[in-house]
C-alpha cells in the first residue's frame, strides 16, 4: 500500500478508469479483493469508474471491493481457486469495457 499516497496526488478528473483485483476468496475471505475498493476510494472524487463485475459464482465473506452487493467495483481474479474461469472473465470484461468506452 506504499503507492497510496501517490494515488492520491493524481488528477482523475475526467479520465475513465477500470480496476481488477487478484485475491483468493476462500483462504482470504473476508478480504477477498479489498484493494479495489480501496482504490476506488482514493480515486472516486474526480474519476469515472467503468468495469463493474457480478459478483455471481464467487464465494466470500466479504470484501471492500464491492460496489453493491451484486458486483465488485472492477473484475476480480482467483487464480488460486478458478483459474480455470480467469480467460473467460477477462474477455468478457474487454467486451464490457469496450462497450462502456463505445469503441
Amino acid at each position: 500500500m506504499i503507492f497510496f499516497p501517490t494515488l492520491r496526488k493524481i488528477d482523475f478528473n475526467g479520465k475513465k478508469i477500470a480496476l481488477f483485483g487478484c485475491g483468493d476468496q476462500e483462504d482470504y475471505a473476508e478480504y477477498f479483493c479489498d484493494a479495489m475498493g480501496i482504490i476506488h476510494d482514493i480515486i472516486k472524487p474526480s474519476a469515472t469508474l467503468i468495469g463493474k463485475w457480478p459478483t455471481k459464482g464467487y464465494y466470500f465473506e466479504s470484501s471492500k471491493g464491492l460496489a453493491d452487493k451484486k458486483h465488485f467495483f472492477g473484475l476480480a481474479i482467483d487464480e488460486d481457486r478458478q483459474p480455470e474461469l480467469t480467460d473467460a472473465r477477462i474477455e468478457k470484461w474487454v467486451q464490457q469495457l469496450s462497450r462502456e468506452l463505445d469503441i
